[in-house]
C-alpha cells in the first residue's frame, strides 16, 4: 500500500553546521559537592604549609605560602595534650607546631597528635605505642628505635624521616608515604598498608637488618619478595 504521509519540504530541513551554539549553563554545585571541592583545595593549599618539597610547580607558579616562624617563647610548645576531638580528621583549634622539638623523655603512649607538625622533631627511643598521628608530617624527624606498636599512622609523611629500629608492628600505615626514610631494621610486622605502597617501601634500600628489640628481618616483616 501506498504512503499517506506527506513529503517534508526541502526548505523546511535545517542545515547541518558545525557552528558552536552557547554551551548551556553549569548546574550549581550541591552542598556536598561543594564541601568535596573545598576539601580537596585545602590539601592543595596545606601540602606546601607543611613544607611541601614535593610537588613540581609551574613556572608561572604562586610562591608557596610558609609556616610562621617557630615561636620559641611558648615554653608549653614542645609539652602537647592529647587532642579531645576525632584523629579522623585531625580537627584542632590551631597549628600543633612541634618542629624541633626534642620530646624523648615524654610519656606520650596513647597520646592523639593527629595533625601534628614534626619536621625535625626528636623522639628517639620513645614509646609511642598506640598513639595516633592520622596526617600528621613528620618531615626528617627523629623516631630512631621508637616503639609505634598498635599506633594509627594513616596519610603520615615520613619523607626524609629516620625510623632505623623502630617497630611499626599492627600500624595503621594507610596512604602514609615514606620516600627517603632511614628503614634500617625497621619491623614492619602485621602493619596494615596497601599493596601500592608497599612495594614503594620494599625499593628503599636501607630496608635490612634486624629490629634491635623484636629480631624481625625488615624485609621480612613487610613480605618484600627480594
Amino acid at each position: 500500500p501506498l504512503s499517506t504521509a506527506r513529503p517534508i519540504h526541502p526548505a523546511r530541513l535545517a542545515p547541518a553546521t558545525c557552528s558552536a551554539s552557547a554551551p548551556a549553563p553549569a548546574a550549581p554545585l550541591s552542598a556536598a559537592a561543594r564541601r568535596a571541592l573545598a576539601a580537596a583545595m585545602a590539601v592543595v593549599v596545606a601540602l606546601p604549609l607543611a613544607g611541601g618539597l614535593f610537588l613540581a610547580e609551574p613556572a608561572n607558579a604562586l610562591p608557596a605560602p610558609k609556616l610562621p616562624p617557630i615561636d620559641e617563647r611558648n615554653v608549653k610548645r614542645c609539652f602537647p595534650t592529647s587532642s579531645a576531638m576525632g584523629q579522623a580528621n585531625a580537627a584542632r583549634d590551631g597549628i600543633l607546631d612541634l618542629r624541633k622539638c626534642d620530646m624523648r623523655k615524654q610519656a606520650l603512649s596513647g597520646f592523639d597528635l593527629s595533625g601534628a607538625i614534626l619536621t625535625d622533631a626528636n623522639l628517639e627511643g620513645n614509646d609511642l605505642t598506640n598513639i595516633q598521628l592520622s596526617k600528621s608530617f613528620a618531615y626528617k624527624a627523629n623516631f630512631r628505635n621508637a616503639d609505634f606498636t598498635n599506633g594509627v599512622l594513616d596519610r603520615v609523611v615520613f619523607d626524609g624521616a629516620d625510623l632505623s629500629g623502630a617497630v611499626l608492628a599492627n600500624t595503621v600505615l594507610s596512604d602514609s608515604t615514606f620516600e627517603g626514610a632511614n628503614l634500617a631494621g625497621a619491623d614492619f610486622s602485621e602493619a596494615y598498608i596497601g599493596d601500592f605502597a608497599q612495594r614503594a617501601i620494599c625499593k628503599n634500600p636501607t630496608l635490612k637488618g634486624e629490629n634491635p628489640k623484636t629480631g624481625a628481618d625488615s624485609r621480612e616483616s613487610l613480605n618484600c619478595r627480594n
